[in-house]
Order: structure tokens, then C-alpha cells, then sequence
């Protein structure tokens, strides 16, 4: 069982506040007019085929970390936590129509056009957190995932895996919200902080 499997099961709780569904596979979850008229909670999107994705790796350049590639295949095409943190896949559309289907972040800007200082050859960014724009990255190296600052790519928190990342940041995430769906903290703490990253320090130490 994937780390999503069960994160999809705590996503799909929020179906008594509202879903709309896109009919493709792309599915909104928990709708949140506090937050503004048309707003969701949660954004699953439909997942790649074998063909978009070689064409996603024509466009990028390269070949996609093997564990991220399953992901967009077998789970979702990206993903939207609340609305501060989100995972990238291939965007198909820029049509800003409110009506249109939504897309996901696009892998593209953050691996070609906008990737961060310090970002080695092996760095693949997969997503980010919307408060300050800080970014997490897989190192096709060693499979490792990063987290770092916006525009500089040194790491300053790791998980071993994606998997792990995952399980780890949603479960964080998800303390920060009510069973509605409301923040119950300042929005600076959504992204992973420096006090998360003494704490994981230490508990790696014990």
C-alpha cells in the first residue's frame, strides 16, 4: 500500500463539505468558502499516462526519479494540500477560465527556467510550500529528498525517500488544520521550519 493510499483516505473525509469532479480523474475535495466562494481544500489530479510522461521527460530534458514517476502514474498527476503545499506534475493547460479544469504546478519552471542556486545536475524539484516559496527536490543520486529555501537549492532538511517525505509532511500538514479544513496556526509555520528541522536532528541522534 502506497503512502498516498492513506493519505487519500484522510483527503476523502472532506467529501461531506463538497466535492466537485472533473469527470478526467481530477477531483476536488472539501469546499471552503471561508476561504473564498469557489475554493477546495484538497486538489487530487488525474494520473499521467505512459505517453505523458515521455513527453513530460522530452520536455524536461531528462528522465523523472523513478519513485516520483510511479507517483504521477499510479497516484495523482501532482497535488494540492490545503493551499500551502503542493506537489508538481505536467501541466497540459494555461486556460485561467474558473470553469476549466485545474492543473497542477508545473514541473517544467522549477527544473528549467527558475531552479534555485546551488542545484546540482542531480536535483529533480517536485513541489513546494506556498507561504515563502521554499521547495523540495529528489536527488536521483541516492533517492533522497530535500528541502530548501526558494532560490537556494542547499538542503536543509532530508527524508530517505519520497514515500517517506510524504507520509511525514502530510501528517504535519494535517495537525495544522481543523476536521473543517480551518489553519489553526500562523501561515509561516506551514512550510517545514528550522525548529522541525532540529527536531528531526534529534530524534536522529537518539
Amino acid at each position: 500500500m502506497s503512502a498516498f493510499t492513506e493519505i487519500k483516505k484522510y483527503i476523502q473525509t472532506f467529501e461531506k463539505y463538497g466535492c466537485k469532479d472533473y469527470g478526467n480523474g481530477t477531483k476536488e475535495y472539501g469546499h471552503a468558502p471561508f476561504i473564498a466562494p469557489e475554493a477546495y481544500n484538497f486538489c487530487v489530479f488525474a494520473t499521467l499516462n505512459e505517453d505523458d510522461i515521455n513527453e513530460l521527460e522530452r520536455d524536461l530534458k531528462r528522465e523523472i526519479p523513478a519513485q516520483f514517476r510511479s507517483f504521477l502514474m499510479t497516484d495523482t498527476n501532482g497535488l494540492h494540500l490545503f493551499f500551502h503545499f503542493s506537489l508538481y506534475g505536467m501541466r497540459k493547460s494555461y486556460n485561467r477560465n474558473p470553469n476549466a479544469t485545474p492543473e497542477p504546478y508545473g514541473l517544467i519552471e522549477p527544473n528549467i527556467y527558475e531552479r534555485p542556486k546551488n542545484a546540482k545536475d542531480t536535483y529533480f524539484f517536485i513541489g513546494g510550500y506556498r507561504y515563502d516559496g521554499s521547495k523540495l527536490y529528489i536527488d536521483s543520486e541516492n533517492g533522497k529528498v530535500h528541502f530548501c529555501k526558494s532560490r537556494d537549492a542547499t538542503s536543509l532538511l532530508s527524508w530517505d525517500s519520497f514515500e517517506d517525505m510524504l507520509i511525514s509532511e502530510s501528517q504535519r500538514l494535517f495537525t495544522l488544520y481543523d476536521d473543517r479544513g480551518r489553519m489553526l496556526v500562523s501561515r509561516e509555520k506551514t512550510p517545514v521550519s528550522y525548529t522541525h528541522l532540529r527536531a528531526h536532528e534529534t530524534r536522529g541522534n537518539l
